[in-house]
């Protein structure tokens, strides 16, 4: 029992025996394929494997700096007076421009497969570009070839796009990216717009050719609307179209909560089932006040917003967005129904009687024993300062590797383990359009916030979590919107903490 057990990373496996995996973005601008990179790549570097963006627009406006700057101007593809932002850069009949950004891709997908090359472990490189012709698909895949001698690491995601609301409101994220960001946005709008259609001038989907060439691909229409799929296999491609299943752009509230303090707590023992004691009893009717009156406020504000919408499609119908919308009354008609609201807690004792308070007939109720407290296996029951004492050897070699040391003794578990207990938690919380609550414990939460705060190994193993704080997440189509409440037992209320991440990893 004295002796450290550490679990099996599968990115500690050897070089050979690790899959690697090279994903090519492929789709018109606009639709959606630096929002999904970021999602996936966050999402399979939680589940511990390397995965790196590597974005050719980024090394565009790099080597543009350089031309404009008259810096090192000999390294860049680009020569002075091309302009790498405005639309006319684009233009597909410009055989010249043409071959600049196909190098520009070319220099990108070495920095990819250099860093690849170097990875030990289990790794996965995205190639974030439009790649919308099949001539440049082909230059890729005939380099990717003579670079790694297969295409059998390759896997091509296509975004597609043909909800005219969604294109609308991703090109007027454009306006705040980087290729406009401080230009008039009238202008920067109409140049954007002539971009697009350079684009189209020569776009090809995916499809016949590859087909044909036997590579893998991944369509995703209208953001997970629909998925089409061809020839996937291997482990890691398999990860990243589950991943793809599941999520969605649903605007909707996360809230991720810890029981209220065990009798087991109050003494610092860790790891048992255990009722909670009279302080708990008091935090479990303040989270019900709380969250009863946090969803009173989202609904208003959603409310307040379908109001606004129903006054300017009705006052405003000479914009053809607006016509649209009263043509298409539907859009809108589930907004006079409130959202679902599901409670999910752990089957021990401190989460479910934390939830005990909420009424069935308004929140949807579930147990889960994902969402058990991490097993500590023979040390259940044990205080930390009993554990140094009566098993130093667990408690050094636990303090030196927390990520990936397992609790000795049957079920023991450590965090390694624990995420990919939470993995499916993950993808359903993706998959919902409702607001979720979860009641959990503090090792739980820890890792369910490294996720969807994208935090990399070491964050998690040092991260603490303040007791009696609770968080909210809320999807956005530009990443996560997050804030943290702390609980004040002498008022019985829940206050927000701004700047709360720093207070994850006290100095």
């Amino acid at each position: 029992m004295g002796s450290s057990v550490l679990s099996n990373l599968p990115c500690a496996k050897e070089a050979d025996a690790a899959p690697k995996l090279l994903i090519i973005m492929v789709g018109l601008p606009a639709r959606g394929k630096s929002y999904i990179v970021r999602k996936l790549s966050r999402y399979l570097n939680w589940l511990q494997y390397e995965a790196r963006v590597f974005n050719v627009g980024e090394r565009r406006r790099a080597e543009a700096h350089v031309e404009q700057s008259g810096e090192k101007a000999e390294e860049s593809h680009l020569s002075r007076g091309q302009f790498s932002s405005s639309a006319a850069f684009f233009d597909p009949t410009n055989a010249d421009l043409v071959s600049a950004r196909d190098q520009i891709a070319l220099k990108t997908l070495d920095e990819l497969l250099n860093w690849l090359s170097r990875q030990d472990s289990s790794s996965i490189g995205i190639l974030d570009a439009t790649n919308s012709t099949q001539e440049r698909r082909q230059i890729l895949l005939s380099h990717i070839r003579r670079k790694r001698g297969t295409l059998n690491e390759v896997l091509f995601i296509e975004t597609c796009c043909f909800d005219q609301d969604i294109l609308e409101h991703n090109f007027q994220l454009k306006l705040n990216g980087p290729d406009y960001r401080g230009q008039d946005p009238d202008e920067a709008l109409r140049d954007f717009r002539q971009r697009v259609v350079f684009y189209e001038k020569s776009y090809v989907p995916l499809g016949e050719v590859e087909e044909q060439d036997k590579i893998p691909y991944l369509q995703v229409i209208d953001v997970g609307r629909k998925i089409n799929t061809h020839l996937i296999q291997g482990y890691l491609s398999s990860r990243v179209v589950e991943y793809m299943l599941n999520f969605n752009l649903s605007e909707r509230q996360i809230w991720i909560f810890s029981g209220g303090e065990s009798i087991d707590d109050s003494a610092g023992r860790i790891g048992r089932r255990s009722d909670l004691t009279e302080n708990g009893q008091r935090y479990a009717a303040s989270l019900v006040r709380f969250i009863h009156g946090e969803r009173e406020r989202w609904e208003k504000k959603r409310q307040s917003h379908r109001t606004q919408n129903r006054d300017s499609t009705r006052f405003s119908v000479d914009d053809p967005t607006r016509k649209q919308d009263a043509l298409h009354p539907q859009r809108h008609k589930n907004w006079s129904c409130p959202l679902d609201f599901c409670i999910w807690t752990s089957t021990m004792p401190q989460t479910t009687q934390t939830a005990l308070g909420f009424c069935e007939k308004l929140f949807t109720k579930l147990q889960m024993k994902t969402l058990d407290d991490l097993n500590a296996g023979d040390m259940a029951g044990l205080t930390f300062e009993e554990i140094a004492t009566s098993q130093p050897a667990v408690y050094t070699a636990r303090k030196q590797h927390k990520l990936l040391y397992r609790w000795p003794g049957l079920g023991g578990e450590c965090y390694v383990d624990l995420i990919s207990r939470l993995r499916p938690v993950i993808l359903e919380l993706e998959r919902r359009k409702d607001h979720v609550l979860l009641v959990t414990h503090r090792a739980v939460v820890r890792v369910l916030l490294s996720y969807f705060l994208d935090l990399r190994r070491d964050d998690l193993a040092e991260m603490v979590i303040p007791k009696n704080w609770g968080f909210c997440l809320k999807p956005t189509p530009y990443g996560i919107d997050f804030s943290a409440y702390s609980y004040r037992p002498e008022s019985g209320t829940f206050c927000l903490e701004p700047g709360a991440q720093n207070k994850f990893f006290p100095s």
